[in-house]
């Protein structure tokens, strides 16, 4: 967690419960969520990555720990997917639990840095050579293609995609998509949940990158979810990524990391989690 003397920890642990309110809110929305006492389980099969498919807001006893353990690898296992993961935070109880899962047979298989923004100076870093859209609902599957370019996705997985972005946009977020030339070459999105603005799927097409493109897209985002009233801003990015490292230029700092851990029944596809900025 990132702590300075201007920021007493009262202030940062209320932080940290809005952010993770963010992430439970938006994982609620996902096809397949359910609640498992103890625990919201998130299982969306059609796209066989960490972030939708696992166990967050876990709050149970010590001596309920490896029982909620066992039943979230239950519920994984029963429905023939490959893994069971559990997503880790500051407000996770017990605070033994990553122990408990590693005593199961879990790994952790990545830190995510939960970023929030300081700096608030922003338009001087937007490009004038991108030109960022926010898109209608008609030009979903433009960004979806896009995307899976982006993160080198498998090409079956964009009606999935666009299943959740429609859905997502109908519950208010916004998609932007960055032109260079005319011509698409990134993508970000914007969901503000209870004055706190969460900025997602920041990329930006290989050969189009380090110029630019990453940080006018998020700034963008920025800008808007100022003018809807948030007085917090955040996004979620691989820890010690290439992609941190450019948000901590545009003025964010990292308030805490989570981390996902799994427990592999049989071999699995590819997974793919990080930002593509």
């Amino acid at each position: 967690m990132f702590i300075t003397s201007q920021q007493p920890l009262v202030i940062l642990l209320s932080e940290v419960k809005r952010l993770e309110t963010l992430w439970h809110n938006l994982a609620s929305t996902l096809p397949g969520a359910t609640k498992i006492k103890g625990a919201l389980v998130v299982h969306y099969p059609e796209i066989p990555i960490y972030i939708a498919n696992h166990a967050t807001s876990i709050n149970v006893k010590e001596d309920e720990a490896t029982n909620l353990i066992k039943r979230v690898t239950q519920y994984f296992s029963s429905r023939g997917f490959p893994y069971a993961c559990f997503r880790i935070s500051p407000l996770t109880r017990p605070k033994s639990f990553s122990s408990l899962l590693k005593k199961q047979g879990f790994e952790k298989k990545i830190d995510q840095s939960v970023m929030i923004l300081r700096e608030k100076q922003l338009e001087e870093k937007l490009s004038s050579e991108v030109k960022v859209k926010s898109i209608p609902r008609s030009e979903m599957d433009l960004y979806s293609k896009l995307l899976l370019s982006i993160f080198e996705m498998p090409a079956d997985w964009k009606r999935s995609w666009n299943r959740l972005f429609l859905q997502w946009m109908q519950r208010g977020m916004k998609f932007y998509v960055a032109y260079v030339d005319k011509k698409p070459v990134g993508t970000s999105g914007l969901l503000s949940i209870e004055k706190t603005g969460g900025i997602f799927n920041v990329g930006t097409l290989r050969e189009y990158r380090r110029r630019g493109i990453g940080t006018t897209l998020t700034v963008h985002a920025l800008l808007d979810s100022i003018s809807q009233g948030n007085s917090l801003h955040t996004l979620q990015t691989e820890a010690g990524s290439d992609a941190e490292r450019l948000y901590k230029n545009i003025g964010f700092v990292t308030d805490h990391v989570v981390s996902f851990f799994a427990k592999e029944f049989k071999q699995k596809r590819r997974l793919v989690i990080e930002s593509k900025a």
